[in-house]
């Protein structure tokens, strides 16, 4: 088996047909679908269910015990049980290119990738109207690259290129060696959001070759229904930010504990924690502007506390961190 794609699903059965659609489309077959359920209450696996046998057997639904509010979860499970050299992260309402697994198999085998980048892609709305599809870069870079590439593997260059934000950090941009990722148990936090940037951080400071791959091959289906999208009250905004803020410190420290770089760099570690603060904070800022300062603190204050941190000086970090950006 060549390829695993590993697909969370969550209430997406009006979206799922055309996924899986343009799966059967694939030139390359050799690939299984692994379909993990995050307790889905609309007809999704119903939906699932009745393309098993139009896969022939190269399909699995995975149904977990109960709902955990992300794709980490089911990512983390669809890598479990995978069986191909290789593993595709994909979203249940975006689509593949005829082509994709075809390309994205023949440019990791041609440079011995670890990692399979693309850079670049298509935005469609929510009814996948072609005349306002866009072409899109994923990341930040604002380097021409026209052919695949291979990314330098001095750690402090994937670094500096990291902290300005040159790297995607969704999972579905990634092709990835399977056998790369279990030696090196890399696994997504069990995050509500922001787990696939602390996940893409491990990636580009563990992975031996990095290739940047420019083809428009994915096709992200932007939905009005997405829990980033969702209205929130203010105050649960906050804590829609924090949580993974708090969460996601915990699980950066124990990485760049293992990582003897950072242990003699003590700069560069707190240049990594403050982009991952900052990244948090700018999510929050119109909530921010909001809440009074004492309001703000009181939010801030309970979830910090009801979390147990052992980030003794958050609490006050955070309060200058966010007086500063909500005066901006």
């Amino acid at each position: 088996m060549k390829i695993s794609i590993a697909i969370p699903l969550y209430n997406a059965e009006r979206y799922l047909p055309a996924c899986l659609g343009s799966l059967l489309d694939q030139t390359l077959t050799d690939f299984e679908v692994i379909i993990v359920d995050d307790c889905s209450t609309d007809n999704s696996v119903a939906v699932a269910e009745s393309f098993l046998p139009r896969f022939g057997g190269r399909m699995k639904i995975i149904s977990l015990p109960a709902n955990t509010g992300s794709g980490a979860v089911p990512r983390n499970e669809g890598l479990k049980f995978s069986r191909g050299e290789f593993v595709f992260f994909m979203d249940a309402d975006d689509m593949l290119a005829a082509n994709a697994l075809e390309k994205l198999l023949d440019a990791a085998q041609s440079f011995q990738a670890d990692v399979v980048c693309m850079n670049r892609g298509f935005i469609c709305n929510e009814n996948m109207d072609h005349s306002k599809t866009l072409m899109a870069n994923w990341d930040s870079d604002t380097t021409s690259i026209e052919t695949p590439t291979l990314e330098p593997t001095d750690f402090v260059t994937r670094l500096n290129k990291l902290l300005a934000a040159g790297y995607s950090w969704a999972p579905w941009t990634k092709f990835l060696r399977r056998d790369f990722l279990i030696a090196n148990d890399i696994k997504f936090p069990a995050m509500r959001i922001s787990e696939d940037v602390i996940w893409t951080m491990e990636l580009v400071c563990t992975a031996g070759r990095w290739l940047t791959f420019p083809e428009q091959l994915y096709m992200y289906r932007r939905s009005d229904n997405s829990m980033m999208r969702s209205k929130r009250s203010p105050a649960d905004e906050i804590i829609f930010w924090l949580d993974p803020l708090v969460k996601g410190l915990d699980v950066l420290e124990k990485f760049m504990d293992d990582i003897k770089f950072f242990a003699f760099n003590p700069g560069y570690r707190f240049d990594v924690t403050n982009f991952f603060v900052k990244m948090q904070l700018a999510g929050m800022l119109g909530a921010m502007k909001d809440l009074t300062p004492r309001e703000l603190y009181e939010v801030v204050h309970r979830k910090v506390s009801a979390d147990g941190t052992k980030h003794a000086a958050l609490i006050a970090n955070l309060m200058v961190f966010m007086n500063y950006y909500r005066s901006k």
